[in-house]
């Protein structure tokens, strides 16, 4: 497995996946209303970028708890539609052979979510 991966994709195209999920989660029904409440756009952006950069190298990336668990304290639904959208932007902006190793590593994130089944109160 490519241990540099951020950087045979190359910044460019890492921008690109990362803006293209952005843009299709504020149109989507299941985010556009918490996607509308971020106020800082721009570094969400940033985050992503650096996560992914650093991860897809190889690199560990330090995340509060706090962070993490507003982040991705998401249901199982949530979850499946964001993977979906943010696997379309990795397949629109990145070479196959490329976009395969980077959606092996997205898969391997959300084996690790500590995802509930349905929001509290609502039944599964």
């Amino acid at each position: 497995m490519m241990e540099r991966l951020a950087q045979a994709i190359g910044l460019p195209a890492l921008q690109a996946v990362i803006d293209d999920f952005i843009a299709a989660l504020r149109q989507h029904p299941m985010f556009a209303a918490a996607m509308s409440g971020v106020g800082q756009l721009e570094r969400l952006r940033h985050k992503l970028v650096s996560f992914w950069a650093a991860v897809l190298d190889g690199e560990s990336y330090r995340v509060s708890s706090a962070s993490f668990a507003s982040l991705f304290a998401g249901t199982r639904a949530e979850w499946r539609a964001a993977y979906a959208l943010f696997a379309r932007a990795i397949q629109r902006h990145v070479p196959g052979y490329l976009a395969r190793l980077w959606q092996q590593r997205l898969d391997w994130f959300g084996q690790s979510l500590p995802l509930q089944a349905a929001p509290v109160g609502v039944p599964a």
